[in-house]
């Protein structure tokens, strides 16, 4: 008897420590849950233009060796990314084959190309892109060159004829009808999800793309080819801007030397 009653204040406290336990982690599950769901705003790109720019971007060439890559999807998917930063407009890509349907343009192949086709669609930049490495299986790797064709301001404020231009062939480009030099950004990158680089860069990317109640959360990027692609574009989109910003910065410093 006297063996029974001393056991009961033990009982007791193993209930209480049993029962804080319990709640302890039910608070701390919903604590997560809460920071699982919290929506978060995600990274935009800039682009160092003073009034909007619109973009077309021609479908990609295929030089990865794997032949089950849709050019055409890539080119749609880095016109998605590029309609989402600041001051970016662009022209779908079906308009874009249209067009180069109508000039028998299989492709954009030189400068002339991409003037003439900026003209046609009355852009102010044309994007030309090739898809250089390819493999969709876990983990995924992916390879892009792009480069930024672009219009001179003088020229487009004149509104040429583009139908002219079509006539006087697509050699190279005649003065004043392109810029400078063009393309006048370039980006490329091979982006190997077994690089820790690369998986810290796509962490960024996710906050606040990723969907809060998946199974993959912000894994999902490394299952799903197509959102993969979405990344890389985002991410070399950004490279062509940054090189934007240091060409614009540099004529700005030479207008003020002069």
């Amino acid at each position: 008897m006297t063996s029974a009653q001393s056991m009961q204040p033990d009982q007791r406290k193993a209930r209480t420590a049993a029962r804080f336990g319990f709640l302890l982690v039910t608070v701390s599950s919903l604590l997560c849950s809460c920071t699982q769901n919290q929506l978060l705003h995600p990274a935009v790109l800039q682009a160092p233009y003073e009034r909007p720019q619109l973009w077309a971007v021609a479908p990609f060439a295929n030089e990865s060796g794997v032949s089950a890559v849709d050019a055409n999807r890539v080119a749609d998917l880095f016109t998605e990314q590029a309609q989402q930063a600041d001051r970016i407009n662009t022209v779908p890509v079906n308009r874009v084959l249209e067009a180069m349907q109508r000039l028998q343009m299989p492709a954009v192949q030189t400068p002339g190309d991409a003037r003439t086709l900026m003209n046609v669609l009355d852009v102010d930049g044309l994007i030309v892109g090739t898809v250089t490495a390819y493999d969709p299986y876990r983990p995924p790797k992916l390879g892009l060159a792009v480069e930024l064709h672009a219009r001179d301001s003088e020229a487009y404020a004149r509104r040429v004829d583009p139908w002219e231009l079509v006539r006087s062939g697509r050699g190279d480009p005649a003065p004043g009808e392109l810029g400078p030099a063009n393309p006048v950004a370039q980006a490329a990158g091979v982006f190997d999800a077994h690089h820790h680089d690369t998986l810290m860069r796509l962490r960024h990317y996710a906050r606040g793309r990723d969907e809060p109640q998946s199974a993959y959360g912000p894994d999902i990027y490394l299952v799903r080819m197509e959102l993969y692609t979405q990344f890389v574009c985002h991410q070399l989109i950004g490279d062509l801007l940054a090189c934007e910003q240091s060409r614009i910065n540099l004529a700005a410093a030479e207008n003020q030397v002069r």
